[in-house]
């Protein structure tokens, strides 16, 4: 467990958010909490395990249930994050960035902020329970544990080198797939069966390589109050470039979705039809602003440089997402 630094007993003992804002501004700022942009991860995995469902175990999908169980998953996570604002608030006020999140910034209080995360977690499993799915509140409670875990003491994982990693950017990913696959699959259908590996892969490297990048973005902060996180206690070079080495399987990954369509069609690799390549458009809109970071590295070090990019990936992954959903339904 890190120890405080002096900083941050007094941010911890002494300081308590204040300010005057606007009725709109207080709302917003619940709004914000909500982190809607990171919906894209739960929207790319659960997308990608709603092929898996049709093209591998040929079982029949349908837009309505998956849109009833992404809002399930996707604010389980607006509850996690809130709930994560609302154990950081007093570390963040010591970030340049994540000062002005609504609870350090005055717009939210404490205890809102933990009534609504309750609130948004409540309405996750009521969703699940209503499309009477075990499988789905089982992921969604193994989620919750982990995220538990990652943010709370005595554990906090996200201060810990390695299980941060392990705790943010692999179970999570896995657990978000998984809840869109038993959408559709039982699990005795997965054990008895051909279980796809490559698309579980494929979200573990995007999303783990994404982690680690974003994380850099507070890597001067974590130092700062002596957190113990691999983005502070591993150089940056190798990080980055260990991220970037990542995103490239995971884009490898999704071509040999395609390989494998058109030679063996091997269930335990997974494949898509080549008419899906047309999701992969909105990447080239991304490019300009990816090529400068994977490039030039060193050019990169400024947090608002990693907040583009991570934006920029997120608001690609919705592109693409949307058109592959487009495609499936417009067509099955």
């Amino acid at each position: 467990m890190p120890k405080k630094s002096k900083n941050q007993k007094k941010v911890s003992f002494e300081s308590k958010p204040t300010g005057n804002f606007s009725l709109g501004e207080r709302l917003y700022g619940f709004w914000e909490m909500m982190r809607p942009m990171e919906w894209s991860k739960s929207l790319l995995n659960m997308s990608i395990a709603l092929l898996m469902a049709f093209y591998v175990y040929n079982v029949p999908t349908s837009l309505g249930i998956f849109v009833a169980g992404f809002f399930s998953v996707a604010l389980l996570w607006s509850g996690l994050y809130t709930l994560n604002d609302f154990t950081d608030w007093k570390i963040d006020l010591l970030h340049a960035t994540k000062k002005k999140r609504p609870i350090p910034s005055g717009r939210v209080t404490p205890m809102q902020a933990l009534t609504f995360s309750v609130i948004l977690i409540l309405i996750s499993f009521f969703i699940a329970f209503l499309l009477n799915n075990a499988l789905l509140v089982g992921c969604l409670l193994v989620m919750l544990l982990n995220q538990w875990l990652y943010t709370s003491r005595p554990f906090r994982f996200k201060e810990r080198k390695g299980l941060d990693m392990i705790s943010g950017s692999m179970i999570n990913p896995i657990f978000r797939y998984l809840a869109g696959l038993f959408l559709f699959v039982t699990l005795a259908e997965t054990l008895t069966s051909a279980f796809p590996v490559l698309p579980v892969l494929i979200v573990l490297f995007f999303q783990s390589g994404g982690y680690a990048l974003y994380r850099l973005s507070s890597k001067g902060h974590d130092k700062k109050v002596n957190m113990k996180s691999t983005a502070a206690s591993l150089p940056q070079k190798l990080i980055k470039k260990a991220s970037h080495w990542v995103i490239a399987f995971g884009f490898i990954g999704v071509l040999f979705l395609f390989i494998n369509n058109i030679t063996f069609q091997n269930p335990w690799v997974g494949y898509v039809p080549l008419y899906f390549l047309a999701g992969m458009i909105p990447i080239i809109f991304a490019i300009p602003t990816m090529r400068g970071v994977l490039r030039t590295p060193a050019k990169a070090t400024a947090p608002s440089t990693y907040s583009k990019v991570y934006c920029v990936m997120h608001a690609t992954t919705t592109a693409v997402t949307i058109v592959f959903l487009a495609i499936h339904f417009v067509l099955h």
